[in-house]
Order: structure tokens, then sequence, then C-alpha cells
């Protein structure tokens, strides 16, 4: 595997889980980060922490919600503003829903179905022309195991990434002589926060034998520098796409019917969300497995819009290290057509070097 020095990579869900690890190893390796999440506080966050674990690295995010209609297209168009050029990009925002169909959220299927299908698509569009134009460059497709076998209890989720799969394989043989390279990762359940903006937390997919974001990214970075039609990670991983292409489906989605049940409460019980909004808020930030979190309290001066909105931040060397991170120095807002721009006050809260743990992420 050759890795590619001094370039760029766009990685969406960057702010945590498995789009943070992979913003982590591309930041390694001394590429151009461009970290793109919804929420700014949580993005600027994590930015910061890379930032202090590497401080020679050039990091940029870029804080808009992508489920909204012109979302890509105003992201596309950002980028070319800032004169970055991309090298590699990695579609990895979505988030997912659990329980019965005729229970769950319409609202909340529609906004996943947008973000993890027709936002990804439009990405694909925008970029795959550019990068053939460039005349290199890669692509990495956000699956999960469940893009093989129907998935009861996440009926639509797991749709939605049965389609990625059929899409990004469909995108391989278009590709397959040219000098753009498309790499579809299929992560199993992982350790993040999926299970609790899902509602799924008290599933036995939940309380099994989880991987760790750290895991899938190394596999699904691995792949993509490579070249790799598919990234699998864990050897359990692979017996789950081992099995799904040998069972019949409805004996697949018999026994992911089992797994995905809740380990305590009644079938008739489990499923019904009583606490869930008519119109809940939305998070999506992370991969295959998603993270949701309360979002965080927005700084007082932070202008409100009812639009869809891009804010960008700039982070460098030269404007932070790990001796000096003053986050008014380096936040900057930028003004540009179409774009509200904020400045945005971030407290000054001083990020040790994380460190690597295998406990489960809270």
């Amino acid at each position: 595997m050759e890795t590619i020095q001094n370039q760029s990579v766009l990685i969406t869900g960057a702010s945590s889980g498995i789009g943070f690890e992979l913003a982590r190893l591309f930041a390694r390796d001394n590429y151009h980060v461009i970290m793109v999440a919804h929420h700014v506080d949580k993005l600027d966050h994590a930015a910061w922490q890379l930032q202090s674990e590497f401080s020679h690295v050039r990091l940029n995010t870029i804080a808009i919600d992508l489920s909204k209609d012109d979302a890509p297209s105003r992201l596309f168009e950002h980028v070319q503003q800032q004169g970055w050029q991309v090298n590699i990009l990695v579609n990895n925002a979505g988030f997912g829903e659990y329980g019965l169909f005729t229970e769950s959220n319409l609202q909340k299927e529609l906004a996943m179905i947008h973000l993890n299908i027709i936002s990804l698509v439009h990405l694909t569009k925008l970029f795959l022309p550019y990068l053939l134009n460039q005349g290199s460059g890669k692509i990495l497709q956000v699956g999960s195991v469940a893009s093989f076998t129907p998935t009861p209890l996440q009926s639509v989720y797991g749709a939605t990434k049965a389609f990625i799969l059929s899409f990004s394989e469909a995108l391989q043989e278009e590709l397959k002589d040219a000098p753009v390279s498309v790499t579809i990762l299929c992560p199993p359940a992982t350790d993040t926060n999926f299970f609790n903006v899902a509602g799924a937390q008290d599933s036995k997919l939940a309380q099994g034998d989880l991987a760790t974001p750290e895991e899938v990214a190394r596999t699904a970075y691995k792949a993509l520098l490579a070249g790799d039609k598919r990234a699998v990670p864990t050897f359990k991983a692979k017996l789950q796409v081992a099995q799904s292409t040998i069972l019949p489906d409805a004996l697949n989605a018999t026994l992911m019917h089992k797994q995905s049940e809740e380990t305590t409460k009644s079938r008739k019980s489990a499923f019904k969300k009583s606490s869930t909004p008519a119109n809940p808020t939305i998070v999506a930030e992370s991969a295959s497995l998603p993270v949701t979190e309360t979002p965080l309290k927005a700084s007082t001066n932070r202008r409100k819009s009812t639009q869809s909105t891009i804010t960008s931040t700039n982070l460098d060397a030269t404007t932070a290290s790990v001796a000096t991170l003053d986050p008014a120095v380096a936040i900057t807002g930028l003004t540009a057509d179409n774009l509200t721009a904020t400045n945005t006050d971030v407290p000054p809260i001083p990020v040790p070097k994380p460190k690597r743990s295998t406990k489960k992420n809270q």
C-alpha cells in the first residue's frame, strides 16, 4: 500500500465515531483534512483534538446540514471558492432509526433517506467528474453489513445501506478503466452512539460484541488507499456477509430480526417510543453506525437562520499548535455568496492529546 502524501481528503460526518478516526489516520499521514459535520461546536472540538495531536497538519472544518436539498451543492461550491484541491472523498455521514415500521417516526426516516442516499449520490455526482478531470482520486462510500440482508426493526436504515452497496458496485464497473477508484466500507455493529439515536440501546445488537471505530477506520483506510473494492472489518463481519450470500433472504431476515430484538422488554412494548417527539431534532454526523446527541448550546452571538448554513474554520500549524491552542485566534468567519458566515466563540478548553483506549466510547 502506497501512502499519498500532501494531498487533501474531505470527510463527511467527521466529528466523531468512524469519521473522526478516519480523519485521525489521514492527519497522521500529513493529508490536508477537510472535516464536515452538522454541528459547529462538536466539529470544532474534534478539529482541535486532531490539531493538538498533529500540530503540523492543515485542517479545515465546514459545518453544514447535509440533509438539506441544496447542501451538497453549497459544500462543493464552497470548497471550490476556497481553492482546496480534493483528492479523496469520504461519504461517511448517516444515521439510523429502530423499531417496527408501523410505529417508527416518518419524518426521521425521510431525513435518513435524504442524508444516507440523496446526499451521498449528490456529493458523488459533484466530486466524481471533478476527480476524473483531475486525473486521479478515490471515493469511500460507507455502507454496512446491513447492506447485504433485510433488516427488520431497522427496515429503512438497512434499505439505505443496500442502496449504497448497489450504487457503488455499479460505479466500480463503470470506472474499472478509470483513474478513480470507489471503495465500499461495510462495517458491523460498531461502538458509537448510533444505538442511542436510533432508540436501539436495549437491543441484542447493542449489547453484543461491538467493533471499535478505530479498527473499522484502520481497515477502511488501508482498503481505500490500496484501491480495493470492498472493506469488511472484523472476522465476525466477514462471516455475516458470507452468511447473507448463502442463506435465503427470508431466513436472513428472520435471523436479523432475532438479533435486533430488545433484550428485556416484550415485543409489544419494546418498540413503543412515547418519548419520541413528533418532529425530532436529527443530528447526522457519523458513519454506518451514526452518532447523535443533544445539540450543544450555540454562542449568543451566532446568527440564527432558517436556511442551511455553512460555517468554515481554518486550522493549521500557524494558528494552532500543541503549545498554543487559542481558539479566539484561529476561528474566523468567511464571507461568500449564498453562505451565512458566522464568528464562532469556542471556549478555551485545553485539549490534551487523546488517549487511545479499548474501552467503549460514552
